[in-house]
């Protein structure tokens, strides 16, 4: 976890010296006062500064206070619920305007959780995920994405030549590549540079 050490004229002082350092608020952090401050003897000599030892020890709430702020400022009416399973942080969206935080082919989703990611990668040094979902679209998509494959790698043996997909995420390239990993007949990998990678559906020669 992300940890610094911090120096004030008080213990309340430090404490904040090192959540600015940080960027995280108090709920998220665990405080240790290494020492306690000391007024000099008579305002001449013998003081010393607090010192203070600041932990992360929550980084999924810094990840859920950064989503908050994200969506207060789309303007956009969604609730947010968050749970943290293991080595991920699973976020779910939902509410009247979820639509517009999916975005086309959850283009708008992926980028929200491309952003989150790079926040959680800030406060932690342990490899931590988050999962962002709204209302089961992943779901949904991810049986769009395998139902497409099929169907493209059936057209690709048909054909006699190779396929190229639109432009994927990630994720979405995963799904792909899993959906036909078990065809001895083709191959798949991807090509491009973001945000233009796609797969290719190759037959095997």
């Amino acid at each position: 976890m992300k940890r610094v050490t911090m120096g004030g004229q008080t213990v309340e002082e430090a404490v904040e010296k090192a959540l600015a350092q940080l960027h995280v608020p108090k709920e998220a952090v665990d405080i240790v006062v290494v020492q306690q401050e000391k007024r000099p003897f008579l305002g001449l000599f013998g003081g010393k500064e607090a010192v203070v030892e600041v932990t992360i020890s929550n980084p999924f709430f810094c990840v859920e206070s950064f989503l908050k702020h994200v969506i207060e400022q789309m303007n956009v009416r969604v609730n947010l619920s968050c749970q943290a399973e293991g080595d991920r942080f699973v976020v779910s969206l939902s509410g009247q305007d979820v639509a517009r935080v999916i975005g086309r082919h959850g283009q708008t989703l992926n980028a929200l959780q491309l952003l989150a990611q790079g926040v959680l990668n800030r406060y932690t040094d342990r490899p931590l995920h988050v999962v962002i979902d709204a209302e089961g679209y992943r779901k949904r998509r991810e049986e769009t994405l395998v139902r497409l494959a099929k169907n493209m790698a059936k057209k690709a043996i048909q054909a006699g030549q190779d396929i190229s997909l639109e432009p994927m995420s990630a994720w979405e390239r995963k799904v792909i590549h899993t959906a036909l990993s078990d065809d001895e007949r083709i191959q798949t990998f991807s090509v491009g540079v973001e945000p233009y990678r796609h797969v290719v559906i190759s037959l095997k020669r």
